[in-house]
């Protein structure tokens, strides 16, 4: 008798175990609405340390952004680049959830204004002279891109006094390094300042200083926009000018 009552809570446990299991993935794919291949990412990493900086690429704050993942498009997403491990994270409204998605199958997205693309080796359709990862699309056309990579770098320092928020001498950080490459047909070139465009487009060197004095461009302070404007102008004028 006490074996059959004992069976039959079990019975009843583990049908309102599964029922619920049911209930929960069933709600979870209404939730999903079309998106749940994304929603199948890994936690992101715990940065469980207080630190100056972020290893995020450019915000800490997530923004709307669109992705395109194994050859299919998804809107109206919560976006954010983790520039320290190279990882597209996607946050996931109704759950409170973050994931990290497959960068196996993510081909491009956007964040904000900004677009990206994902450089893999997977699918053969890398780039020579450019490393696998994530990077951002300064200037695009026919002929040629504009990439920037951007790499968050966790150093640590000794300071001379204790933080007051810390109060450890001990500062953790992230550091930003950026780098930029222009992608002509087979050929990458690394651009670090003006004059390696110059170099890569001798033709238009008087055109490239007189643009730089009209639009009065700091490639010091703002090289985004300033390799790109100038890459734009020669390449809109003449896109087969290159040495």
């Amino acid at each position: 008798m006490k074996k059959f009552i004992l069976a039959s809570l079990l019975y009843l446990f583990l049908s309102t175990l599964f029922a619920q299991t049911g209930e929960d993935y069933k709600k979870f794919i209404e939730n999903a609405e079309g998106y749940s291949n994304l929603y199948r990412g890994t936690a992101p990493l715990a940065y469980k340390f207080t630190h100056t900086g972020t290893y995020f690429a450019y915000s800490p704050d997530f923004q709307i952004g669109t992705v395109r993942y194994n050859s299919k498009i998804y809107t109206n997403l919560m976006l954010n680049l983790n520039s320290h491990l190279d990882e597209l994270y996607l946050f996931i409204s109704y759950s409170g959830r973050y994931v990290v998605l497959n960068n196996d199958f993510v081909e491009s997205f956007t964040m904000g204004t900004k677009e990206f693309h994902n450089i893999t080796l997977q699918k053969g359709d890398n780039t020579p002279g450019l490393s696998p990862g994530y990077y951002e699309v300064l200037y695009k056309n026919d002929s040629a891109k504009l990439y920037k990579k951007i790499k968050k770098t966790y150093a640590e320092r000794i300071n001379q006094s204790a933080s007051s928020e810390t109060n450890s001498k001990l500062e953790r950080m992230f550091l930003a390094t950026n780098t930029y490459h222009l992608v002509k047909g087979e050929k990458v070139y690394g651009v670090k300042r003006v004059g390696d465009i110059i170099r890569i487009y001798p033709a238009k060197r008087k055109e490239i200083r007189h643009l730089i004095r009209e639009k009065n461009l700091d490639a010091r302070s703002n090289r985004d926009n300033s390799f790109a404007e100038i890459i734009k102008f020669v390449e809109s004028t003449s896109p087969n000018t290159i040495k």
